[in-house]
């Protein structure tokens, strides 16, 4: 039986491929940012793993059909290990959020939980001081509005929903959520680029999502919806 730890590496190791096989068809060197750090968690988790029993949320009762809606590929696979890992994680919400929630039922449809980050961060599984790697979910029909972080950072979703990505200045924030035009359909296992400070958003229909995250940059400043 697979331990743990091990499915940790399984997932990061999945991770680092789908990031390397995107920079080499997209050539964005940014993505060297989040694949430096990652070449060094599969070390880290031998000798910081904490598999300790995982805080939940609310959000959680969709945990299981979001990954069970990833479907083969790569996407799957990311599914495969985080089902192993599922009972240690921590879910937890930016507390910017839980002081002023965007709407009445945000926060019954949203949370993350850490999988590597620093210390003084939210519960990880395994201390990385320099790469904050996570999951997003979202329950469904739900919408995680136009927002931005000093952090650069990447999603790979494990199933479908919509995307909209606004201006880098907060005075053209809007433009993020503004109409159906700005929202891009999105598929499981592909590769989404948000570099430091760009407005974006998300929202799902029918079905729940989980999202892979990885932060890179400045780990200590929570997202902030925008103005």
């Amino acid at each position: 039986m697979i331990t743990p730890s091990a499915a940790f590496v399984e997932v990061v190791a999945n991770m680092r491929r789908i990031l390397a096989e995107e920079a080499a068809a997209t050539g964005d060197a940014d993505l060297a940012l989040f694949l430096r750090p990652l070449e060094h968690l599969t070390k880290e988790a031998n000798a910081s793993f904490s598999p300790d029993k995982g805080a939940k949320l609310p959000v959680c009762r969709y945990l299981a059909g979001a990954l069970d809606a990833a479907p083969s590929g790569k996407a799957r696979e990311l599914a495969s290990g985080l089902r192993r890992l599922e009972p240690f994680l921590n879910f937890v919400q930016n507390p910017n959020y839980r002081r002023a929630p965007p709407t009445g039922s945000f926060l019954t449809d949203y949370g993350y939980a850490v999988l590597a980050g620093p210390d003084d961060g939210a519960p990880a599984l395994v201390s990385a001081p320099s790469i904050a790697f996570g999951i997003l979910l979202l329950g469904p029909h739900t919408e995680y509005p136009a927002h931005h972080h000093p952090a650069a950072e990447l999603y790979v979703p494990l199933g479908p929903a919509d995307w909209a990505k606004g201006s880098a200045t907060r005075s053209e924030a809007r433009s993020a959520d503004a109409s159906a035009a700005d929202w891009v359909r999105r598929e499981p296992g592909c590769v989404i680029h948000h570099r430091p400070n760009v407005v974006h958003a998300t929202r799902t229909h029918e079905t729940p999502l989980a999202a892979l995250y990885l932060w890179a940059g400045d780990l200590a400043t929570y997202a902030r919806l925008a103005d």
